[in-house]
C-alpha cells in the first residue's frame, strides 16, 4: 500500500510539472510574502566580471552607462557584466527583441533582450561590450542623508551621460514593491540608468518621478537587491 502511495504522488507530481499553467503559476513573480511581492524562480544569469569592477570614480562611470533606443524613444542601461550585460527598465524595452545602444563615446551596438520583469519593471540585455568595464552592484540598506548619483540620458541622445547627485530621502514600498526615493533629480530618459554610491557602485536603478507644477524632488530608484531578484542575476 504505501508502494503505490508513493508511485501515485509521484506521478501526480509529474503531472502537475509537464502542465504549462502550473509551471506558469509557480514562475511569474506575482506572490506577496509579508505584504511584499516576491519574484518567481527561473534560471540565474550569471554576471561575469562583476565582483572584480571594485570603486569607480562618478566621472569614469559615465562610460560604463548607456542610451537604449527603440522604435518608442529612448531610455538609459548600465553595463554590470564584461560579457555585456546591461540593465534598464522593462518600460524601456516595451515589447522590442532587439534594441540600439549608444555607449558614450558615440558608438553604437545592437542588443538583444534576455529578460524581463514587468511588474517589477526591469530588464536585462546583451551586447558587445567591447571591453568596457562593469559597474558592481552592491545591494543591501541604504541610509536618508546618503549622498548618491545618478547617471542618464534626459531627454535623449543630446543630453546624454547627465550625472546629478542628491541624498536619499526615505525608503518607500509602494503596491508591494520597494523603492529608494531621492531627490537626485532624473527627467524622461533617465529611466534605466543607476544610482551610485559615492564608490561608484551600483544601489538603484532609476524607475519614475513626480512632478506638480516643476520638479519636486520626488524621485524613485528600484533598489538593485529587487532588480537581481527580480531577473534571477548573480555576481561573479
Amino acid at each position: 500500500m504505501a508502494r503505490l502511495i508513493t508511485d501515485s504522488f509521484a506521478d501526480n507530481a509529474r503531472e502537475l510539472a509537464s502542465n504549462a499553467d502550473f509551471r506558469a503559476a509557480v514562475s511569474a513573480p506575482k506572490a506577496f510574502s509579508g505584504g511584499f511581492q516576491v519574484p518567481g524562480q527561473q534560471n540565474r544569469i550569471a554576471l561575469a566580471g562583476n565582483l572584480k569592477a571594485g570603486s569607480r570614480k562618478i566621472a569614469d562611470a559615465v562610460g560604463s552607462v548607456v542610451l537604449i533606443a527603440t522604435g518608442l524613444g529612448t531610455g538609459s542601461g548600465v553595463l554590470v557584466s564584461d560579457d555585456g550585460y546591461i540593465l534598464t527598465n522593462e518600460h524601456v524595452v516595451g515589447d522590442e527583441k532587439d534594441v540600439r545602444v549608444r555607449w558614450s563615446d558615440g558608438i553604437e551596438t545592437l542588443a538583444k533582450v534576455e529578460r524581463v520583469s514587468k511588474n517589477r519593471d526591469v530588464a536585462i540585455i546583451k551586447t558587445d561590450a567591447r571591453d568596457r568595464t562593469p559597474l558592481i552592484l552592491k545591494r543591501g540598506p541604504v541610509t536618508p542623508g546618503q549622498r548618491v548619483y545618478a547617471i542618464g540620458s534626459p531627454r535623449g541622445e543630446a543630453f546624454e551621460g547627465t550625472v546629478s547627485s542628491g541624498v536619499i530621502s526615505a525608503d518607500r514600498v509602494i503596491d508591494g514593491l520597494r523603492y529608494i526615493q531621492s531627490d537626485t533629480t532624473v527627467s524622461p530618459g533617465s529611466s534605466g540608468g543607476p544610482l551610485l554610491d559615492e564608490t561608484g557602485s551600483v544601489i538603484g536603478i532609476t524607475v519614475m518621478g513626480y512632478q506638480n507644477n516643476g520638479p519636486a524632488g520626488l524621485n524613485m530608484f528600484i533598489p538593485i537587491g529587487d532588480v537581481m531578484d527580480f531577473l534571477s542575476l548573480e555576481q561573479h
